[in-house]
């Protein structure tokens, strides 16, 4: 998430893919973990203007690694949204 304050200066007809997601590491993020670098991101970024992905391709981890870490990205994103609602 470093180097995110350029996001304040996207143009507003364009948004953003984010990753959210470590792939460099085996841990699993929980999703408040999650949650605290989408409210970072949205903070900068209208919530409409951004996609949420991994920081990377997902190949080099384990299948279970993987399903794990995009869980955790889904539970994220729905603690994030019902507190924009």
């Amino acid at each position: 998430m470093a180097g995110i304050e350029f996001l304040k200066n996207l143009p507003k007809n364009t948004g953003a893919q984010v990753g959210v997601l470590d792939v460099r590491s085996n841990a699993i993020e929980s999703p408040e973990t999650i949650a605290k670098r989408i409210r970072k991101v949205v903070a900068r970024v209208p919530p409409e203007k951004i996609t949420l992905s991994t920081d990377c391709g997902m190949k080099p981890l384990a299948r279970m690694v993987a399903k794990m870490k995009l869980h955790a990205l889904a539970e994220g994103a729905a603690i994030v949204r019902k507190e924009l609602k």
